[in-house]
C-alpha cells in the first residue's frame, strides 16, 4: 500500500468512525457509544481490523441494521476477514440470529469467546440484547401495522424479550390471543414473505465498495 493509499484508508477509518458517532450518538443509543469506547480501549487491535474492514468495504458487511452489524464483527473475533470473504459464515450468522433469537448465537460458538456468549444471552443489558430488541421492535411494529392489527406498540412491548431471546416463532406465541385468529393468520403471512426477502438479501453479494475516487469527497467532509 503506497503513502496515497495509506491516507486514504486513514480518512476513510476516520470518516466511518464519526458516522457511527453521529449516527448512533444521541441519548437513547449513548450505550452503544460507550460500548465501542470501552472496546476500543480493551481490544484495540480487534477493533481497528473492524474498522479497516468497513473502511475498506463501505456497506458489504452492514446489513439491514449496520448498529446490530458492527457488534456481530466486533464479538465474534473468529470470523476473521478469510472467512468473511471465502464463506457465507456471516450472512449464516445475521439470519439465525435475526429470524432465531438471541439464544441461537451459540450455534456459532466456534467463533466467539465463551465468556462471551453466557455474557450476551444470560444478561438484559447486555449489548446484543439492546440491539436485537430495538431490532425485532422495529420489524415486528412494521409487521403489525401492514397486517391491520391495532395497539401495535402495546403488542410490541408484550412479545419483545420473547422474540429478542428465542427469535420469531416462540416470540410472536405470546401476542396470538391478543388478537383475532384472521389478523394473526395474516401477520404470519407477512412475516413469511419478510423474512423470505431478508433470506434473498443476506445471500446476495454486494459490491459496494468504496474507490479512491471518494478521497477529495471524504477530504472535504473530515476538514
Amino acid at each position: 500500500m503506497n503513502g496515497y493509499d495509506n491516507d486514504l484508508m486513514k480518512l476513510l477509518k476516520k470518516y466511518f468512525e464519526q458516522q457511527w458517532n453521529i449516527q448512533y450518538g444521541s441519548s437513547n443509543d449513548e450505550w452503544f457509544i460507550l460500548f465501542l469506547e470501552n472496546y476500543k480501549n480493551e481490544n484495540h487491535d480487534w477493533y481497528e481490523q473492524v474498522l479497516t474492514r468497513t473502511a475498506e468495504y463501505g456497506n458489504k458487511y452492514t446489513k439491514k441494521y449496520p448498529i446490530l452489524s458492527i457488534i456481530l464483527q466486533l464479538l465474534f473475533e473468529g470470523i476473521d476477514d478469510q472467512l468473511l470473504k471465502e464463506t457465507n459464515i456471516f450472512n449464516n450468522l445475521w439470519f439465525t440470529i435475526t429470524n432465531n433469537g438471541l439464544k441461537s448465537i451459540t450455534i456459532y460458538s466456534d467463533y466467539i469467546i465463551d465468556d462471551l456468549i453466557n455474557e450476551q444471552i444470560n444478561n438484559k443489558d447486555s449489548i446484543l440484547f439492546k440491539l436485537l430488541r430495538k431490532y425485532y421492535h422495529q420489524e415486528l411494529f412494521t409487521l403489525l401495522k401492514q397486517s391491520n392489527i391495532l395497539n401495535g406498540e402495546d403488542l410490541c412491548d408484550l412479545a419483545l424479550d420473547h422474540l429478542t431471546e428465542y427469535g420469531w416463532k416462540i416470540g410472536l406465541q405470546s401476542i396470538q390471543k391478543k388478537t383475532t385468529p384472521r389478523h394473526f393468520r395474516i401477520l404470519l403471512e407477512k412475516l413469511e414473505l419478510f423474512l423470505q426477502q431478508q433470506q434473498n438479501e443476506i445471500t446476495t453479494k454486494s459490491d459496494i465498495i468504496l474507490k479512491q475516487g471518494n478521497f477529495h469527497f471524504i477530504y472535504q467532509i473530515l476538514f
